[in-house]
């Protein structure tokens, strides 16, 4: 079976920072899991880009400040470009009113140069990722209930469609849980993993009472 290719973007100005941390990066993450790392390096927002049209970016570790663009428009012009991108903030400024905005606007969390080693970076990356897909998978799990609520009959819903919601909100659960417990209290990122968490179980409340309702018709 082949590993599953992900791509990291690091959008900074200073490249030899960058191309340190990308040396760090792509010995870390790699690691016989399954996944295959490929991380690339951008000094300015207009090649992040441009490279962002050619691949397919999972997550993009994003400077606020380049020589091209400053300031949260710098992540709310990324986001625009690449829509489908986990965003993790990497910056110089220790500035917790600048997180809680960036975190708003959407970004996945919000590391100070200085105040992390490579290993917090790459969970982050790791959780940015689940987070994601996790996102991802309740948006295609809302569409398919959305089609089961106007199906003209219970019929339409089978024993192995249950099953696979059931399964994909487990995962899910498990994936976020273990997010939730490496965050500390005071990481602005954590508010936006108990939101993630609360949805997951609401929408697998919703799952059982629809699934449980609808069976019980089908029986009767």
């Amino acid at each position: 079976m082949n590993a599953q290719v992900l791509y990291v973007l690091l959008v900074e100005d200073d490249v030899d920072y960058s191309s340190l941390l990308r040396r760090r990066l792509m010995g870390s993450l790699n690691q016989g899991n399954g996944q295959t790392f490929v991380v690339a390096q951008a000094s300015l927002l207009r090649e992040a880009i441009e490279y962002s049209t050619l691949h397919p970016i999972d997550v993009i570790v994003l400077d606020l400040n380049l020589i091209d663009t400053v300031g949260l428009d710098t992540l709310v012009r990324i986001q625009q470009a690449v829509p489908g991108a986990a965003i993790i903030v990497l910056t110089g400024r220790d500035d917790q009113t600048l997180a809680s905005q960036a975190l708003r606007l959407g970004a996945q969390d919000y590391l100070v140069k200085g105040n992390f080693n490579t290993e917090v970076l790459v969970r982050a990356i790791r959780y940015a990722i689940d987070r994601k897909q996790s996102e991802q998978a309740l948006s295609e799990v809302a569409k398919q209930l959305h089609q089961v609520k106007h199906a003209k009959t219970p019929d339409a819903i089978s024993d192995d469609l249950a099953h696979d919601f059931d399964s994909l909100l487990a995962k899910m659960a498990v994936q976020n849980s273990m997010a939730l417990s490496e965050l500390g209290d005071d990481n602005p990122a954590r508010v936006h993993v108990e939101k993630l968490n609360q949805t997951i179980h609401l929408v697998s409340a919703l799952t059982r009472r629809l699934f449980g309702r609808l069976s019980s018709t089908n029986v009767s």
